[in-house]
């Protein structure tokens, strides 16, 4: 159930007629925004009750960006100053918001100090996005277009942007626009959405007289713990992050069509996606690591495997990504690196269905060819990552064992058959490896497992055809 209505102001409407030099042109017609813009609203009103506004001229025509008008100085005074204001008139604060400088909408003038508007106005003949956020927008023309655009097309004094003949105004209010917007519906997320790692777009269907969305998104269902609360000039955005670690989120959107706010749509949910890794061995900036080093990290709630990086630059990128295994535990072991040589590593957690951020980056020394020392005979048992990986049809299941003994390898796939038992025998104490063809498996992920009379592990690898 959307939550009912909070804001309503009536939203003053005026006509303004145009004659040029004694001879009817047209009516414009617009109506200004008291929800967004109540300081301009009111001193237009103002204006327009004292008749200040009768007889001034559009005094500035610029096809394809805005006319403007509304310079006391246009009703008697030398054509050089108008545009120049009169310095005695009261200045309105800007009253800056996300309304988008669409085509049709007014807008105030002002000079350098962003407080100085007062009864000058422009709109705009296109939607000027370069204006977005440094002009205020106070109204709208919703008839009369037409005329608009024809005052944009009169010819100008050469040199200048102001028409050859004078365009005068006569403003009269006309009434009022009570209309309350239409609530939107929520497309994007999707309602339940999970594994939001990055950037989430959100969106819904224009509502067509909004100027603007009130977009919030929170921890809790009531909304008092809100992370976004913001009023946007679209029907489309896109919010960088939230924090991650599988947390469910609220969100909703109500319109504004400058006089009233809608009701808030339905609530839908989503949840972000899990965590990056934290990395525990080696430590950061580690100096003289063993050229056999083993990696490990936290487990991660939520996550299904993790991608584990090496490489010899920060970049991680081309020739200086030397490993980019997918596993399921959260230890890897590596042999033979080059001694005396830095690396840089980071994993990252896999979901079901996405893959999640990546851990911070830590780098680590191998020590000197001479520190390194005889690692040719592992100490324990292990089963290590295939390589490569993924791959297609071949690759390396490669183990070591602490004393002789009964070994074997088997293959599942991830409903749990036995495709293929690669090792079943006795085998000497060392590391081992052994070549795995799947070319009469299809493309997926696969579960090879190491058991021994007193070991078992397992880890997963990624067939590709």
């Amino acid at each position: 159930m959307c939550s009912s209505l909070y804001a309503q102001f009536a939203k003053p409407r005026y006509n303004i007629r145009c004659v040029r030099e004694g001879v009817f042109l047209g009516d414009i017609k617009v109506e200004l925004f008291p929800l967004v813009a109540p300081l301009h609203t009111r001193n237009f009103d103002s204006l327009v009750t004292i008749q200040f506004y009768d007889s001034t001229a559009f005094h500035r025509v610029v096809p394809n960006f805005v006319i403007q008008g509304g310079d006391p100085n246009s009703r008697h005074g030398d054509p050089s100053t108008w545009g120049y204001g009169d310095s005695s008139q009261i200045s309105i604060p800007a009253e800056f918001s996300n309304i988008i400088h669409a085509r049709g909408t007014l807008g105030a003038a002002r000079d350098a100090n962003i407080n100085s508007a007062n009864s000058q106005f422009f709109v705009n003949l296109i939607e000027n996005s370069g204006l977005n956020g440094l002009y205020t927008v106070y109204g709208k023309v919703y008839e009369g277009m037409d005329i608009v655009d024809s005052i944009a097309l009169s010819p100008r004094v050469p040199g200048t942007e102001r028409p050859v003949k004078k365009i005068e105004m006569f403003i009269t209010h006309i009434g009022y626009n009570n209309n309350v917007p239409a609530v939107p519906v929520p497309s994007s997320p999707p309602d339940g959405f999970s594994g939001a790692t990055g950037g989430l777009l959100f969106e819904w269907p224009e509502i067509p007289e909004a100027v603007l969305y009130k977009l919030q998104v929170a921890l809790d269902s009531g909304f008092t713990n809100l992370v976004y609360n913001n009023s946007i000039g679209r029907n489309i955005t896109t919010i960088g992050s939230f924090e991650q670690g599988l947390k469910k989120h609220y969100w909703r959107v109500a319109s504004n069509n400058g006089g009233s706010l809608s009701g808030y749509s339905p609530v839908r949910t989503f949840t972000t996606g899990i965590k990056p890794p934290t990395l525990i061995s080696p430590p950061d900036s580690a100096e003289g690591v063993s050229i056999n080093p083993q990696f490990s990290w936290e487990e991660l709630p939520g996550a299904v495997g993790y991608r584990f990086q090496l490489a010899t630059s920060p970049s991680f990128f081309g020739s200086a990504l030397i490993i980019n295994q997918l596993i399921t535990g959260v230890n890897y072991s590596v042999f033979n690196l080059a001694p005396n040589k830095r690396y840089y590593w980071r994993v990252r957690g896999i979901a079901s269905a996405y893959e999640g951020p990546l851990s911070a980056t830590r780098t680590f020394m191998t020590a000197g060819a001479s520190d390194a020392g005889d690692e040719s005979i592992p100490g324990q048992t292990k089963l290590l990552q295939n390589y490569p990986n993924p791959f297609n049809p071949e690759t390396n299941i490669d183990f070591q064992i602490a004393e002789p003994g009964y070994v074997k390898i088997e293959i599942f796939s991830l409903l749990g058959e036995n495709v293929a038992t690669v090792a079943d025998g006795e085998y000497s104490e060392g590391r081992h490896s052994i070549k795995f063809n799947a070319g009469y498996l299809p493309t997926g992920g696969y579960i090879y497992k190491l058991t021994t009379n007193h070991f078992s592990d397992k880890k997963l690898m990624l067939l590709v055809k």
